[in-house]
Protein backbone atom coordinates (compact mmCIF):
# COMPACT_ATOMS: atom_id res chain seq x y z
CA UNK A 1 0.00 0.00 0.00
CA UNK A 2 1.03 3.79 -1.09
CA UNK A 3 1.12 5.05 2.30
CA UNK A 4 2.64 8.40 1.90
CA UNK A 5 3.65 10.55 -1.55
CA UNK A 6 6.41 13.55 -1.10
CA UNK A 7 7.17 15.70 -4.11
CA UNK A 8 9.25 18.26 -4.56
CA UNK A 9 10.07 20.94 -7.49
CA UNK A 10 8.19 18.55 -10.29
CA UNK A 11 6.85 20.26 -12.71
CA UNK A 12 4.54 23.06 -10.99
CA UNK A 13 4.83 21.59 -7.89
CA UNK A 14 7.13 22.75 -5.36
CA UNK A 15 6.37 20.57 -2.47
CA UNK A 16 3.91 18.51 -1.47
CA UNK A 17 3.08 15.44 0.97
CA UNK A 18 0.39 13.06 0.47
CA UNK A 19 -1.15 10.78 3.09
CA UNK A 20 -3.15 7.96 1.62
CA UNK A 21 -5.61 5.79 3.17
CA UNK A 22 -6.38 1.90 2.66
CA UNK A 23 -9.43 2.67 0.57
CA UNK A 24 -10.67 4.38 -1.74
CA UNK A 25 -8.63 7.74 -2.24
CA UNK A 26 -9.99 10.50 -4.87
CA UNK A 27 -7.89 13.58 -6.52
CA UNK A 28 -9.87 16.05 -7.80
CA UNK A 29 -9.64 19.67 -9.46
CA UNK A 30 -10.11 21.88 -12.18
CA UNK A 31 -8.67 21.12 -15.33
CA UNK A 32 -4.96 21.90 -15.63
CA UNK A 33 -4.78 22.29 -12.44
CA UNK A 34 -2.27 19.81 -12.01
CA UNK A 35 -3.63 16.30 -11.27
CA UNK A 36 -1.50 14.75 -14.04
CA UNK A 37 1.61 15.49 -11.92
CA UNK A 38 0.82 12.98 -9.83
CA UNK A 39 0.65 10.32 -12.20
CA UNK A 40 4.28 11.66 -13.65
CA UNK A 41 5.54 11.64 -10.19
CA UNK A 42 4.60 7.66 -9.66
CA UNK A 43 5.61 6.93 -13.15
CA UNK A 44 9.28 8.53 -11.78
CA UNK A 45 8.72 5.75 -8.95
CA UNK A 46 7.39 2.95 -11.68
CA UNK A 47 11.24 3.63 -13.58
CA UNK A 48 9.95 5.38 -16.82
CA UNK A 49 12.47 8.01 -18.22
CA UNK A 50 12.18 11.94 -17.06
CA UNK A 51 10.76 14.35 -19.74
CA UNK A 52 12.51 17.81 -20.21
CA UNK A 53 9.74 19.65 -18.35
CA UNK A 54 10.02 17.01 -15.70
CA UNK A 55 11.65 19.68 -13.15
CA UNK A 56 10.05 22.80 -12.03
CA UNK A 57 11.50 25.85 -14.18
CA UNK A 58 14.53 27.65 -11.59
CA UNK A 59 14.84 24.41 -9.57
CA UNK A 60 17.95 22.15 -10.02
CA UNK A 61 16.50 18.81 -8.98
CA UNK A 62 13.24 17.50 -8.58
CA UNK A 63 12.20 14.62 -6.27
CA UNK A 64 9.80 12.03 -5.32
CA UNK A 65 9.38 9.46 -2.53
CA UNK A 66 7.19 7.05 -2.28
CA UNK A 67 6.46 4.81 1.49
CA UNK A 68 4.86 2.07 0.93
CA UNK A 69 3.77 -0.57 3.50
CA UNK A 70 4.51 -4.35 2.52
CA UNK A 71 2.80 -7.70 4.01
CA UNK A 72 5.31 -9.92 5.52
CA UNK A 73 3.63 -12.37 2.65
CA UNK A 74 3.86 -10.29 -0.05
CA UNK A 75 6.23 -12.09 -2.93
CA UNK A 76 8.27 -8.69 -3.04
CA UNK A 77 9.67 -9.93 0.27
CA UNK A 78 11.80 -12.33 -1.56
CA UNK A 79 12.66 -10.72 -4.44
CA UNK A 80 14.09 -7.62 -2.05
CA UNK A 81 15.85 -10.50 -0.45
CA UNK A 82 17.50 -11.94 -3.67
CA UNK A 83 18.78 -8.39 -4.75
CA UNK A 84 20.49 -7.79 -1.51
CA UNK A 85 18.38 -5.18 -0.73
CA UNK A 86 16.99 -4.36 3.25
CA UNK A 87 13.34 -5.89 2.89
CA UNK A 88 11.00 -4.19 5.94
CA UNK A 89 7.69 -3.52 6.68
CA UNK A 90 7.78 -0.29 5.01
CA UNK A 91 9.85 0.57 1.59
CA UNK A 92 10.89 4.12 1.52
CA UNK A 93 12.00 4.25 -2.79
CA UNK A 94 13.23 7.76 -3.97
CA UNK A 95 14.36 8.82 -7.20
CA UNK A 96 15.88 12.34 -8.10
CA UNK A 97 16.30 14.11 -11.43
CA UNK A 98 19.04 16.51 -12.29
CA UNK A 99 18.41 19.45 -14.54
CA UNK A 100 20.84 17.27 -16.74
CA UNK A 101 18.94 14.64 -17.21
CA UNK A 102 20.84 12.07 -14.60
CA UNK A 103 18.33 10.37 -12.68
CA UNK A 104 19.36 8.54 -9.43
CA UNK A 105 17.44 6.32 -7.45
CA UNK A 106 17.42 4.12 -3.60
CA UNK A 107 15.72 1.72 -1.96
CA UNK A 108 15.20 1.87 1.62
CA UNK A 109 18.74 4.01 1.28
CA UNK A 110 20.49 1.78 -0.89
CA UNK A 111 21.21 3.53 -4.26
CA UNK A 112 19.95 0.69 -7.31
CA UNK A 113 19.71 1.30 -10.86
CA UNK A 114 16.90 1.79 -13.11
CA UNK A 115 15.82 -1.65 -14.05
CA UNK A 116 15.55 -2.68 -9.92
CA UNK A 117 13.26 0.09 -9.44
CA UNK A 118 11.37 -0.58 -12.20
CA UNK A 119 11.07 -4.28 -10.66
CA UNK A 120 10.41 -3.17 -7.19
CA UNK A 121 7.91 -0.72 -7.88
CA UNK A 122 5.56 -2.02 -10.27
CA UNK A 123 5.20 -4.86 -8.06
CA UNK A 124 3.79 -2.57 -5.53
CA UNK A 125 1.23 -0.16 -7.76
CA UNK A 126 -0.60 -0.23 -11.20
CA UNK A 127 -1.54 2.49 -13.38
CA UNK A 128 -4.68 2.77 -15.57
CA UNK A 129 -4.84 5.36 -17.81
CA UNK A 130 -5.54 6.51 -21.40
CA UNK A 131 -2.59 4.19 -22.54
CA UNK A 132 -3.76 1.34 -20.91
CA UNK A 133 -7.17 1.43 -21.83
CA UNK A 134 -6.21 1.96 -25.38
CA UNK A 135 -4.51 -1.31 -24.68
CA UNK A 136 -8.07 -2.99 -24.74
CA UNK A 137 -8.54 -2.42 -28.67
CA UNK A 138 -5.45 -4.58 -29.32
CA UNK A 139 -6.46 -8.19 -29.60
CA UNK A 140 -3.01 -9.49 -28.67
CA UNK A 141 -3.34 -8.28 -24.59
CA UNK A 142 -6.87 -9.97 -24.61
CA UNK A 143 -5.15 -13.65 -24.42
CA UNK A 144 -3.18 -12.21 -21.72
CA UNK A 145 -6.10 -10.59 -19.50
CA UNK A 146 -8.10 -13.97 -19.68
CA UNK A 147 -4.78 -16.33 -18.52
CA UNK A 148 -4.62 -13.90 -15.54
CA UNK A 149 -8.18 -13.67 -15.03
CA UNK A 150 -8.06 -18.10 -14.99
CA UNK A 151 -4.97 -18.44 -12.77
CA UNK A 152 -3.43 -19.94 -16.20
CA UNK A 153 0.06 -17.90 -16.00
CA UNK A 154 2.07 -20.61 -14.21
CA UNK A 155 1.01 -22.91 -17.63
CA UNK A 156 1.50 -20.19 -19.96
CA UNK A 157 5.08 -19.23 -18.21
CA UNK A 158 5.88 -23.44 -18.95
CA UNK A 159 4.42 -22.80 -22.35
CA UNK A 160 6.66 -20.26 -22.99
CA UNK A 161 9.74 -22.44 -21.61
CA UNK A 162 8.99 -25.34 -23.83
CA UNK A 163 8.98 -22.71 -27.07
CA UNK A 164 12.29 -20.86 -25.92
CA UNK A 165 13.54 -24.91 -25.91
CA UNK A 166 12.03 -25.95 -29.13
CA UNK A 167 13.36 -22.79 -31.03
CA UNK A 168 16.58 -23.53 -29.26
CA UNK A 169 16.30 -26.90 -30.88
CA UNK A 170 15.35 -25.61 -34.21
CA UNK A 171 18.25 -22.92 -34.58
CA UNK A 172 20.87 -25.88 -33.92
CA UNK A 173 19.42 -27.77 -36.45
CA UNK A 174 19.31 -25.52 -38.99
CA UNK A 175 22.87 -24.29 -38.07
CA UNK A 176 23.49 -28.37 -38.95
CA UNK A 177 21.68 -28.31 -42.02
CA UNK A 178 23.67 -25.46 -43.01
CA UNK A 179 26.75 -27.26 -42.49
CA UNK A 180 25.64 -30.07 -43.92
CA UNK A 181 24.92 -28.30 -47.33
CA UNK A 182 28.19 -26.75 -47.28
CA UNK A 183 29.54 -30.27 -46.27
CA UNK A 184 27.48 -31.92 -49.44
CA UNK A 185 28.90 -29.16 -52.09
CA UNK A 186 32.40 -29.97 -51.01
CA UNK A 187 31.47 -33.63 -51.28
CA UNK A 188 32.49 -34.78 -54.51
CA UNK A 189 35.98 -32.87 -54.72
CA UNK A 190 36.33 -34.70 -51.37
CA UNK A 191 36.11 -38.16 -52.44
CA UNK A 192 38.66 -37.23 -55.63
CA UNK A 193 41.50 -35.74 -53.29
CA UNK A 194 41.11 -38.77 -51.12
CA UNK A 195 41.19 -41.49 -53.80
CA UNK A 196 44.24 -39.20 -55.49
CA UNK A 197 45.96 -39.68 -52.74
CA UNK A 198 44.90 -43.21 -51.51
CA UNK A 199 46.08 -44.23 -55.21
CA UNK A 200 49.39 -42.99 -54.59
CA UNK A 201 50.75 -45.43 -51.60
CA UNK A 202 52.86 -42.57 -50.18
CA UNK A 203 55.26 -43.62 -47.21
CA UNK A 204 56.45 -41.06 -44.65
CA UNK A 205 59.88 -39.50 -45.74
CA UNK A 206 59.41 -40.95 -49.42
CA UNK A 207 60.34 -37.82 -51.39
CA UNK A 208 63.35 -37.81 -49.30
CA UNK A 209 64.50 -40.75 -49.80
CA UNK A 210 63.52 -40.65 -53.23
CA UNK A 211 65.74 -37.31 -54.09
CA UNK A 212 68.61 -39.31 -52.27
CA UNK A 213 68.54 -41.97 -54.69
CA UNK A 214 68.44 -39.59 -57.37
CA UNK A 215 71.17 -37.77 -56.51
CA UNK A 216 73.42 -41.48 -56.43
CA UNK A 217 72.31 -42.64 -59.59
CA UNK A 218 73.01 -39.39 -61.98
CA UNK A 219 76.84 -38.92 -60.08
CA UNK A 220 77.42 -42.83 -59.98
CA UNK A 221 80.36 -42.88 -62.02
CA UNK A 222 81.89 -39.85 -60.28
CA UNK A 223 80.85 -41.91 -57.20
CA UNK A 224 82.52 -45.03 -58.36
CA UNK A 225 86.06 -43.29 -59.30
CA UNK A 226 86.20 -41.65 -55.31
CA UNK A 227 85.57 -44.73 -53.23
CA UNK A 228 87.88 -47.15 -55.79
CA UNK A 229 90.59 -44.42 -54.84
CA UNK A 230 89.53 -44.00 -51.61
CA UNK A 231 89.89 -48.38 -50.83
CA UNK A 232 93.01 -48.54 -53.12
CA UNK A 233 94.80 -46.23 -50.72
CA UNK A 234 93.20 -47.65 -47.93
CA UNK A 235 94.62 -51.70 -48.91
CA UNK A 236 95.94 -52.40 -52.55
CA UNK A 237 99.02 -49.90 -52.89
CA UNK A 238 101.69 -50.69 -51.41
CA UNK A 239 102.39 -48.00 -48.68
CA UNK A 240 98.32 -47.80 -48.54
CA UNK A 241 97.32 -47.53 -44.78
CA UNK A 242 96.55 -50.99 -43.83
CA UNK A 243 100.05 -52.43 -45.14
CA UNK A 244 101.61 -49.45 -43.32
CA UNK A 245 100.07 -49.97 -40.03
CA UNK A 246 100.34 -54.23 -40.30
CA UNK A 247 104.24 -53.56 -40.28
CA UNK A 248 103.99 -50.60 -37.59
CA UNK A 249 102.18 -53.67 -35.52
CA UNK A 250 104.65 -56.11 -36.23
CA UNK A 251 107.72 -54.13 -35.36
CA UNK A 252 106.40 -52.76 -32.12
CA UNK A 253 105.03 -56.35 -31.03
CA UNK A 254 108.53 -57.57 -30.89
CA UNK A 255 109.43 -54.87 -28.77
CA UNK A 256 106.58 -55.49 -26.60
CA UNK A 257 108.07 -58.67 -25.92
CA UNK A 258 111.69 -56.25 -24.28
CA UNK A 259 109.35 -53.92 -22.90
CA UNK A 260 105.99 -55.49 -21.82
CA UNK A 261 104.60 -51.33 -20.98
CA UNK A 262 103.97 -51.17 -25.19
CA UNK A 263 101.74 -53.61 -24.66
CA UNK A 264 98.32 -50.98 -24.40
CA UNK A 265 99.90 -49.05 -27.41
CA UNK A 266 99.72 -52.59 -29.45
CA UNK A 267 96.27 -53.40 -28.46
CA UNK A 268 95.27 -50.01 -29.81
CA UNK A 269 96.75 -50.49 -33.12
CA UNK A 270 95.40 -53.96 -33.88
CA UNK A 271 91.61 -52.83 -32.62
CA UNK A 272 92.67 -49.24 -35.15
CA UNK A 273 93.75 -52.36 -37.81
CA UNK A 274 89.99 -54.65 -37.10
CA UNK A 275 88.14 -51.50 -38.02
CA UNK A 276 89.66 -50.17 -40.94
CA UNK A 277 89.23 -53.95 -42.13
CA UNK A 278 85.88 -53.26 -41.67
CA UNK A 279 85.60 -49.85 -43.28
CA UNK A 280 87.86 -51.80 -46.16
CA UNK A 281 85.27 -54.54 -46.58
CA UNK A 282 82.55 -51.77 -46.51
CA UNK A 283 83.76 -49.80 -49.40
CA UNK A 284 84.08 -53.24 -50.97
CA UNK A 285 80.68 -54.06 -50.76
CA UNK A 286 79.51 -50.77 -51.75
CA UNK A 287 81.44 -50.76 -54.83
CA UNK A 288 80.20 -53.87 -55.47
CA UNK A 289 76.55 -52.67 -55.45
CA UNK A 290 77.30 -49.68 -57.06
CA UNK A 291 75.88 -49.97 -60.25
CA UNK A 292 74.18 -47.50 -62.47
CA UNK A 293 70.64 -48.00 -64.01
CA UNK A 294 69.25 -45.92 -66.12
CA UNK A 295 65.95 -47.49 -65.79
CA UNK A 296 65.95 -47.19 -61.98
CA UNK A 297 66.89 -43.88 -62.50
CA UNK A 298 63.63 -43.36 -64.50
CA UNK A 299 61.58 -44.74 -62.09
CA UNK A 300 62.29 -42.54 -59.61
CA UNK A 301 62.12 -39.61 -61.65
CA UNK A 302 58.76 -40.69 -62.65
CA UNK A 303 57.62 -41.24 -58.87
CA UNK A 304 59.01 -38.41 -57.67
CA UNK A 305 57.01 -36.63 -60.08
CA UNK A 306 53.58 -37.61 -58.80
CA UNK A 307 55.15 -36.89 -55.36
CA UNK A 308 55.64 -33.32 -56.48
CA UNK A 309 52.12 -32.90 -58.57
CA UNK A 310 50.42 -34.35 -54.85
CA UNK A 311 52.73 -31.72 -52.66
CA UNK A 312 51.85 -28.78 -55.14
CA UNK A 313 48.02 -29.17 -54.70
CA UNK A 314 48.14 -30.41 -50.85
CA UNK A 315 51.38 -29.59 -49.29
CA UNK A 316 54.84 -29.02 -49.69
CA UNK A 317 56.41 -31.91 -48.70
CA UNK A 318 54.91 -36.06 -47.91
CA UNK A 319 53.97 -35.38 -44.43
CA UNK A 320 51.83 -32.68 -45.59
CA UNK A 321 49.87 -34.47 -48.02
CA UNK A 322 49.14 -37.25 -45.29
CA UNK A 323 48.05 -34.96 -42.99
CA UNK A 324 45.67 -33.76 -45.08
CA UNK A 325 44.59 -37.45 -46.13
CA UNK A 326 43.98 -37.44 -42.32
CA UNK A 327 42.11 -34.49 -42.34
CA UNK A 328 39.69 -35.76 -45.35
CA UNK A 329 39.06 -38.88 -43.43
CA UNK A 330 37.83 -36.70 -40.13
CA UNK A 331 35.86 -34.64 -42.69
CA UNK A 332 34.06 -38.19 -44.00
CA UNK A 333 33.80 -39.29 -39.96
CA UNK A 334 32.05 -35.45 -39.32
CA UNK A 335 29.66 -35.79 -41.73
CA UNK A 336 29.08 -39.49 -40.56
CA UNK A 337 27.80 -38.35 -37.11
CA UNK A 338 26.19 -34.94 -38.78
CA UNK A 339 23.76 -36.97 -39.94
CA UNK A 340 23.47 -39.29 -36.85
CA UNK A 341 23.05 -36.10 -34.66
CA UNK A 342 20.56 -34.40 -37.23
CA UNK A 343 18.32 -37.56 -36.94
CA UNK A 344 18.57 -37.57 -33.40
CA UNK A 345 17.76 -33.70 -33.46
CA UNK A 346 14.51 -34.57 -35.83
CA UNK A 347 13.64 -36.66 -32.49
CA UNK A 348 14.59 -34.76 -30.16
CA UNK A 349 12.17 -31.70 -32.26
CA UNK A 350 9.20 -33.75 -33.08
CA UNK A 351 9.01 -34.60 -29.36
CA UNK A 352 9.42 -31.34 -28.12
CA UNK A 353 6.85 -30.44 -30.82
CA UNK A 354 4.24 -33.26 -29.57
CA UNK A 355 5.09 -32.32 -25.75
CA UNK A 356 4.48 -28.29 -26.49
CA UNK A 357 1.06 -29.36 -28.17
CA UNK A 358 -0.67 -30.97 -25.56
CA UNK A 359 0.78 -28.18 -22.92
CA UNK A 360 -1.19 -25.65 -25.53
CA UNK A 361 -3.85 -27.81 -25.56
CA UNK A 362 -4.61 -28.25 -21.88
CA UNK A 363 -4.03 -24.55 -21.65
CA UNK A 364 -6.44 -24.10 -24.44
CA UNK A 365 -9.18 -26.29 -22.81
CA UNK A 366 -8.77 -24.13 -19.52
CA UNK A 367 -8.83 -20.99 -21.54
CA UNK A 368 -12.41 -21.82 -22.69
CA UNK A 369 -13.57 -22.46 -19.12
CA UNK A 370 -12.12 -18.91 -17.98
CA UNK A 371 -13.68 -16.85 -20.94
CA UNK A 372 -16.56 -18.94 -20.35
CA UNK A 373 -16.55 -17.12 -16.66
CA UNK A 374 -15.30 -14.26 -17.36
CA UNK A 375 -18.28 -13.60 -20.06
CA UNK A 376 -20.83 -14.20 -17.56
CA UNK A 377 -18.83 -12.04 -14.85
CA UNK A 378 -18.46 -8.88 -17.34
CA UNK A 379 -21.96 -8.88 -18.72
CA UNK A 380 -23.22 -8.92 -14.93
CA UNK A 381 -20.53 -6.47 -13.86
CA UNK A 382 -21.46 -4.07 -17.12
CA UNK A 383 -25.28 -4.70 -16.10
CA UNK A 384 -24.76 -2.37 -13.29
CA UNK A 385 -22.55 0.47 -14.71
CA UNK A 386 -25.16 0.98 -17.45
CA UNK A 387 -25.06 -1.27 -20.06
CA UNK A 388 -27.65 -3.76 -19.41
CA UNK A 389 -27.70 -6.32 -22.20
CA UNK A 390 -24.51 -5.78 -23.45
CA UNK A 391 -23.18 -8.64 -24.39
CA UNK A 392 -19.12 -10.09 -24.46
CA UNK A 393 -17.68 -12.80 -25.77
CA UNK A 394 -13.95 -13.84 -26.52
CA UNK A 395 -13.84 -15.64 -29.84
CA UNK A 396 -10.71 -18.24 -30.34
CA UNK A 397 -9.45 -18.63 -33.63
CA UNK A 398 -5.95 -21.43 -34.55
CA UNK A 399 -3.37 -19.76 -35.41
CA UNK A 400 -2.17 -21.36 -39.49
CA UNK A 401 0.75 -21.67 -40.20
CA UNK A 402 1.53 -18.90 -43.41
CA UNK A 403 5.19 -19.81 -44.43
CA UNK A 404 7.69 -22.76 -44.79
CA UNK A 405 9.32 -21.15 -41.69
CA UNK A 406 6.38 -21.94 -39.65
CA UNK A 407 6.37 -25.52 -40.37
CA UNK A 408 9.18 -26.09 -38.02
CA UNK A 409 6.63 -24.75 -35.27
CA UNK A 410 3.52 -26.76 -36.86
CA UNK A 411 2.05 -30.04 -34.81
CA UNK A 412 -0.91 -32.19 -36.15
CA UNK A 413 -1.89 -29.01 -38.51
CA UNK A 414 -1.66 -26.73 -35.37
CA UNK A 415 0.97 -23.90 -35.01
CA UNK A 416 2.56 -23.42 -32.08
CA UNK A 417 3.57 -20.03 -30.22
CA UNK A 418 4.81 -18.95 -26.82
CA UNK A 419 1.25 -18.25 -25.67
CA UNK A 420 -0.27 -21.38 -27.08
CA UNK A 421 -2.22 -22.62 -30.03
CA UNK A 422 -4.89 -20.31 -30.81
CA UNK A 423 -5.36 -16.41 -30.73
CA UNK A 424 -8.21 -14.75 -28.61
CA UNK A 425 -10.35 -11.34 -29.00
CA UNK A 426 -12.53 -9.74 -26.84
CA UNK A 427 -15.95 -9.35 -28.75
CA UNK A 428 -19.11 -7.06 -27.66
CA UNK A 429 -22.49 -6.22 -28.24
CA UNK A 430 -23.07 -3.34 -26.65
CA UNK A 431 -26.91 -2.84 -27.24
CA UNK A 432 -29.61 -5.42 -27.69
CA UNK A 433 -29.87 -7.25 -31.13
CA UNK A 434 -26.67 -6.18 -31.92
CA UNK A 435 -24.30 -8.73 -33.63
CA UNK A 436 -20.84 -9.37 -31.72
CA UNK A 437 -18.18 -7.22 -33.53
CA UNK A 438 -14.26 -6.97 -32.44
CA UNK A 439 -14.02 -4.42 -29.20
CA UNK A 440 -11.87 -2.07 -30.94
CA UNK A 441 -14.08 -1.61 -33.95
CA UNK A 442 -17.17 -0.91 -31.95
CA UNK A 443 -16.16 0.48 -28.69
CA UNK A 444 -16.61 3.81 -27.17
CA UNK A 445 -14.21 5.61 -24.98
CA UNK A 446 -16.81 5.15 -22.24
CA UNK A 447 -17.01 1.75 -22.95
CA UNK A 448 -13.84 1.07 -22.41
CA UNK A 449 -12.76 2.52 -19.66
CA UNK A 450 -15.71 0.82 -17.95
CA UNK A 451 -14.62 -2.64 -19.20
CA UNK A 452 -11.35 -2.09 -17.86
CA UNK A 453 -12.77 -1.33 -14.36
CA UNK A 454 -14.50 -4.53 -14.64
CA UNK A 455 -11.35 -5.89 -16.16
CA UNK A 456 -9.55 -4.86 -13.36
CA UNK A 457 -11.69 -5.45 -10.83
CA UNK A 458 -11.76 -9.05 -11.76
CA UNK A 459 -8.55 -9.64 -12.02
CA UNK A 460 -7.84 -7.94 -8.48
CA UNK A 461 -7.78 -11.12 -6.94
CA UNK A 462 -5.28 -12.81 -9.19
CA UNK A 463 -2.80 -9.74 -8.49
CA UNK A 464 -0.49 -9.28 -6.32
CA UNK A 465 -0.56 -5.39 -6.27
CA UNK A 466 -1.86 -3.65 -3.51
CA UNK A 467 -2.51 -0.26 -5.19
CA UNK A 468 -4.23 0.61 -7.91
CA UNK A 469 -4.53 4.30 -9.82
CA UNK A 470 -6.78 5.26 -11.95
CA UNK A 471 -6.63 8.02 -14.16
CA UNK A 472 -9.66 9.35 -16.86
CA UNK A 473 -11.60 5.99 -15.55
CA UNK A 474 -14.45 8.41 -16.48
CA UNK A 475 -13.81 9.04 -19.10
CA UNK A 476 -16.57 9.58 -21.84
CA UNK A 477 -19.06 8.85 -18.81
CA UNK A 478 -22.23 10.73 -17.85
CA UNK A 479 -22.76 11.82 -14.10
CA UNK A 480 -25.81 9.26 -14.41
CA UNK A 481 -23.11 6.10 -14.62
CA UNK A 482 -21.20 7.98 -12.24
CA UNK A 483 -22.40 6.35 -9.11
CA UNK A 484 -22.28 3.23 -10.60
CA UNK A 485 -18.72 3.67 -11.51
CA UNK A 486 -17.83 5.07 -8.16
CA UNK A 487 -19.67 2.15 -6.58
CA UNK A 488 -17.57 0.02 -8.37
CA UNK A 489 -13.90 1.25 -7.11
CA UNK A 490 -15.48 1.34 -3.40
CA UNK A 491 -16.03 -2.62 -4.32
CA UNK A 492 -12.47 -2.79 -5.38
CA UNK A 493 -11.10 -0.55 -2.55
CA UNK A 494 -12.41 -3.21 0.04
CA UNK A 495 -9.01 -5.52 -1.46
CA UNK A 496 -7.09 -2.85 -2.74
CA UNK A 497 -5.89 0.37 -1.87
CA UNK A 498 -7.19 2.61 -4.69
CA UNK A 499 -6.62 6.17 -5.90
CA UNK A 500 -8.62 7.74 -8.74
CA UNK A 501 -8.66 11.13 -10.37
CA UNK A 502 -11.44 12.16 -11.82
CA UNK A 503 -13.97 14.99 -12.70
CA UNK A 504 -17.13 13.53 -11.75
CA UNK A 505 -18.42 14.56 -8.27
CA UNK A 506 -20.71 10.82 -8.16
CA UNK A 507 -17.56 8.99 -8.37
CA UNK A 508 -15.17 11.42 -6.15
CA UNK A 509 -18.70 11.21 -3.43
CA UNK A 510 -17.51 7.83 -2.68
CA UNK A 511 -13.85 8.96 -1.11
CA UNK A 512 -12.94 7.35 1.94
CA UNK A 513 -9.89 10.38 1.57
CA UNK A 514 -10.64 12.94 -0.96
CA UNK A 515 -7.79 15.61 -2.01
CA UNK A 516 -8.29 18.81 -3.73
CA UNK A 517 -5.91 19.79 -6.50
CA UNK A 518 -5.46 23.27 -7.27
CA UNK A 519 -3.71 26.17 -8.91
CA UNK A 520 -2.91 29.44 -7.35
CA UNK A 521 -0.21 32.38 -8.21
CA UNK A 522 2.34 33.38 -5.56
CA UNK A 523 5.14 35.90 -6.32
CA UNK A 524 4.34 35.98 -10.01
CA UNK A 525 4.95 32.23 -10.13
CA UNK A 526 2.74 29.21 -10.31
CA UNK A 527 2.19 26.50 -8.29
CA UNK A 528 -0.12 23.35 -8.03
CA UNK A 529 -1.29 22.94 -4.42
CA UNK A 530 -3.01 19.84 -2.94
CA UNK A 531 -4.79 19.20 0.46
CA UNK A 532 -6.84 17.14 1.94
CA UNK A 533 -10.57 17.80 2.35
CA UNK A 534 -11.93 16.91 6.17
CA UNK A 535 -15.80 15.66 5.98
CA UNK A 536 -16.61 19.21 6.25
CA UNK A 537 -15.02 20.30 3.23
CA UNK A 538 -16.03 17.90 0.81
CA UNK A 539 -19.52 19.19 -0.14
CA UNK A 540 -18.21 22.13 -1.09
CA UNK A 541 -15.90 20.56 -3.39
CA UNK A 542 -18.29 18.37 -5.01
CA UNK A 543 -20.77 21.24 -5.14
CA UNK A 544 -18.07 23.08 -7.31
CA UNK A 545 -17.51 19.79 -9.24
CA UNK A 546 -21.30 19.59 -10.15
CA UNK A 547 -21.90 23.02 -10.81
CA UNK A 548 -18.17 25.12 -12.19
CA UNK A 549 -16.78 27.16 -9.93
CA UNK A 550 -18.84 28.55 -7.49
CA UNK A 551 -21.01 26.54 -5.02
CA UNK A 552 -24.19 27.26 -5.15
CA UNK A 553 -27.05 26.91 -2.45
CA UNK A 554 -28.21 23.80 -4.94
CA UNK A 555 -25.32 22.46 -5.54
CA UNK A 556 -24.23 21.83 -1.90
CA UNK A 557 -27.68 20.27 -1.45
CA UNK A 558 -26.76 18.48 -4.32
CA UNK A 559 -23.55 17.50 -3.26
CA UNK A 560 -24.45 16.63 0.34
CA UNK A 561 -27.11 13.87 -1.33
CA UNK A 562 -24.97 12.25 -3.12
CA UNK A 563 -22.90 11.94 0.02
CA UNK A 564 -25.53 10.43 1.67
CA UNK A 565 -26.32 7.92 -1.49
CA UNK A 566 -22.47 6.79 -1.49
CA UNK A 567 -22.97 6.45 2.51
CA UNK A 568 -25.97 4.07 2.31
CA UNK A 569 -24.22 2.48 -0.35
CA UNK A 570 -21.27 2.00 1.78
CA UNK A 571 -23.41 0.45 4.71
CA UNK A 572 -24.44 -2.01 2.21
CA UNK A 573 -21.46 -3.51 1.24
Amino acid sequence: MLDQLQIHNLALIDEVSLEFSKGLNILSGETGAGKSIIIKAVNLLLGEKPTPDTIRKGAQEATVEGLFSVPAHHPLVEVLDSLGLPGEEQILVKRTVQSGGKSRAWINGSLTNQSVLSRITRSLIGISNQHEYQSLLHPSEHLSLLDHYGGLMALREDIEKQFEHLEGLIKTRRDLIEKEATRKSQKELWAYQRQEIEQAHLQHGEDQELLLQKRILLQTEKIWEKMAHAQQGLSEEEHSVLNTLSRSKDLIRSVVQVDPSLQPIYENLESIQTELNEINLGIRDYLANLVFDPKRLDQVEERLDRIQRLTAKYGPTVEDVLNYLDQLEEKVKEGEDLEYHLQKLTEKIQAQRSLLLDSSRELSQKRKVAGSHLTRQVEEDLQGLGMGGCQFQILFTPLAPEGKLEDDYSCQGMLLSPSGIEKGEFHIAPNPGEGLRPLARIASGGELSRILLVLKGLLSHQDALETLIFDEVDSGIGGGLGQAVGRKLRRLAQSHQVVCITHLPQIAAFAERHFQVAKETCNSRTRTKIQRLEAEAQPAELARMLGGTRASTETLSMARELLREAGRDQESL
